[in-house]
């Protein structure tokens, strides 16, 4: 590739008016073929935007480094609809400062000049962020050359700018909530670490600045000159200074106003607003129902309006849907039509589209799927809309993979091989390991006359650790008073308080003579600590910890939790959730996932993890098993009424590759004619290898 051309200037002397300090910078970089900047070398790609001159040259803005702190960014083109890139046309990494580059757009003005809109950033989210502008006047050329950035103002550009009759550019911008200062790039865990949780030093500063968090614009009316902020302007949640993301996107509806539809965290609708100068506009009222994922919306050139956004359009409820899919409207987003299912999978999110002039619709999906960071390229057209009115069409004919990380494969298949790796040091003795899902108490199945059958079952079978279900403090206290002597316990309440004595626990027994808490957490199961997720009835968590055996010296993970008894979107956004914190924790160790998982076997829920290559479930692997033919969930009914169809609730999945199950049993047992709970206890001995 050659030398592509690049106006600098020092980005440090650009004085800002009003500004009391000067804004975070990057010098950006013009290379040639630099190999560490290449996507094949690099372990994160995400395309943030994507744009196509008048020309047909396809132009894509690529997130490098992570989502995170980490980040910077790269351009790439294509001169053929993407089935080839030229990358490294312009590199902007501030990595050697600590200042992470995000948030790329590209648009391409009526003039046909090609814009790059980014923001600088003091580590992940510094409260405001510095918001660049960066033109090229020549994006065809075999040497593009960009102007030297100019900084417009705090904010993140979230979406590509539009223009209306009167030739106004409106760009629309976020300023995030306060919570977003303190992530630490790892999603759904809480912040009961046994470590310090990463604060950001920013996070008692910028309040000067609350007041604008939201939704707002940027407005030139000189071609790009010079440009006014209107920031906050749209504020539809009621917790929108906290809050995190609200992401705007703008189109001009049929009167020629500046229509905005934006995402608010925690919610299930996606808002839209309208203003004539992008100054006043309207209240926020609901735009259409769709998931708390980023989503794409592009008026096309006939006049349709193209979103595009996970889950069905006739989805009620979301929490991880499932499939990325595109509609049209003719109707200003009255009505959509065209049900294009772009992917099924779960992983897939952050959709980025452009139109052609030619009238080819590009749309990219980034997917993460066991850690893998992939970009899929799918072309289609309206046509293929009016085609699919009545049925989804499946277009992944269509998709190429563009600009994907070639490091994160790697990465991958080293964590497979990690866990599936045989394994030659095993343990010398059993360990015994169990779920038992404890009922709260209630009307119809009070404590007192169970408690002993509960203390019973554990003090006959001997359970060397065990994860239980739904017990409150005080059903905990009980217990400990008759098994203490044994035992010891850790666990998280789904309120949140651990002193609350009316809500459920996940808590994890084990006897201390035998294992050794080496560390220990709490999942919640939603991006808030004790708030439920989309389609769950209330908010749920993981516990898991790690232990050393005393006796063989192995260590080993387990996780305890419970998933949601009514949305099935809640129960398998759990099981993926699982999945990836294995990944991120267990890192290829030996494994136990124990829970009431209110899935039985012929489930999604359930295939997801046994169908995944780092779990199975420990009834297919035992040697031998008992009682299996039982149902785990009995609603006290004697153990002759038992339904005998084996579908099970709770159930034991291990990493099969280093633990060994010789026996699995479901106890059906009561004590004097006393279950200890609706569920019956279920139990392995296994022996585990490092």
């Amino acid at each position: 590739m050659k030398k592509t051309l690049l106006l600098m200037v020092s980005l440090l002397a650009i004085a800002v008016a009003g500004a009391k300090e000067a804004p975070l910078s990057v010098e950006p970089k013009s290379l040639t073929n630099e190999a560490k900047y290449a996507s094949s070398a690099l372990d994160y790609t995400q395309i943030t935007a994507l744009e196509v001159t008048g020309k047909g040259r396809l132009w894509a803005s690529v997130l490098c480094g992570g989502d995170n702190a980490d980040g910077f960014l790269t351009l790439a083109y294509s001169d053929t609809q993407g089935k080839s890139w030229v990358e490294q046309n312009l590199v902007l990494d501030a990595r050697a400062e600590k200042r992470a580059v995000r948030n790329g757009i590209l648009w391409r003005s009526p003039k046909g000049d090609l814009w790059l809109f980014y923001s600088v950033f003091d580590g992940y989210y510094d409260g405001r962020g510095a918001m660049w502008a960066m033109c090229c006047s020549n994006p065809n050329a075999k040497q593009p050359v960009w102007n030297a950035p100019k900084y417009l103002g705090v904010g993140i550009p979230t979406g590509r700018p539009v223009v209306n009759k009167a030739g106004k550019w409106f760009l629309p911008v976020a300023l995030w909530g306060r919570e977003v200062m303190s992530y630490d790039k790892t999603p759904f865990i809480a912040n009961k670490w046994n470590r310090p949780r990463f604060v950001s030093p920013y996070a008692d500063k910028q309040h000067d600045i609350d007041s604008k968090r939201g939704a707002g614009v940027y407005i030139s009316s000189n071609k790009g000159t010079s440009w006014r902020a209107h920031l906050g302007c749209v504020q539809p949640a009621d917790e929108w200074v906290a809050g995190r993301y609200n992401n705007p996107q703008l189109f001009i509806n049929d009167n020629n106003e500046v229509q905005m539809v934006l995402r608010v965290s925690g919610t299930t609708s996606l808002y839209t607003a309208t203003s004539a100068n992008g100054k006043e506009w309207s209240e926020p009222e609901k735009f259409v129902l769709a998931p708390d994922q980023n989503f794409a919306i592009h008026r096309l050139s006939n006049g349709s309006l193209l979103m595009v956004r996970n889950g069905h359009i006739k989805q009620t409820l979301f929490w991880r849907p499932t499939g990325m899919y595109a509609y049209l409207s003719d109707d200003n987003g009255e009505n959509w039509y065209g049900n294009i299912q772009l992917s099924t999978g779960a992983s897939t999110i952050n959709p980025v589209v452009t139109e052609g002039k030619d009238g080819t619709i590009y749309i990219v999906t980034h997917s993460d799927p066991e850690g893998l960071c992939v970009n899929r390229l799918y072309t289609t057209s309206k046509a293929d809309f009016a085609l699919s009115k009545e049925d989804s069409k499946h277009v992944t004919d269509n998709a190429r993979t563009v600009l994907t990380a070639g490091k994160a494969k790697e990465r991958v298949e080293a964590e497979l091989r990690q866990i599936t790796a045989p394994k030659t040091d095993w343990a010398s003795e059993d360990l015994r390991l169990a779920t038992y899902n404890i009922q709260y108490p209630g009307k119809r199945s009070p404590w007192p006359p169970r408690i002993e059958a509960a203390a019973a079952v554990i003090k006959e079978y001997r359970f060397d650790i065990f994860g239980a279900q739904e017990p409150w403090l005080p059903q905990i206290n009980d217990l400990m008073k008759h098994i203490g002597d044994e035992y010891d316990w850790i666990g998280s309440n789904i309120s949140g308080d651990d002193r609350n004595t009316t809500r459920h626990f996940n808590p994890i027994f084990y006897r201390r003579e035998r294992l050794e808490l080496l560390d220990h957490a709490t999942i919640w199961l939603s991006d808030k600590a004790a708030k439920r997720g989309y389609g769950a009835h209330s908010a749920r968590l993981f516990t898991w910890a790690k232990f050393r055996d005393k006796r063989t010296g192995k260590e080993f993970f387990i996780f305890n939790g419970h998933y949601d008894h009514r949305g099935k979107e809640a129960r398998l956004n759990a099981s993926h959730i699982i999945l990836d914190m294995i990944r991120r924790i267990s890192k290829g160790a030996p494994t136990f996932v124990t829970a009431d998982y209110n899935s039985p076997q012929n489930s999604l829920a359930y295939r997801i993890l046994h169908g995944s290559p780092y779990l199975k479930d420990a009834m297919t692997l035992a040697d031998r098993t008992t009682n299996k033919q039982y149902r785990s969930c009995t609603h006290y009914k004697p153990a002759e009424s038992l339904p005998i169809d084996g579908q099970h609730i709770d159930h034991i999945f291990v990493t099969p590759n280093s633990i060994r199950i010789s026996n699995w049993e479901l106890i059906i047992k009561d004590y004097d004619g006393v279950w200890g709970s609706d569920h019956l206890p279920v139990y392995v001995d296994c022996r585990i290898a490092n």
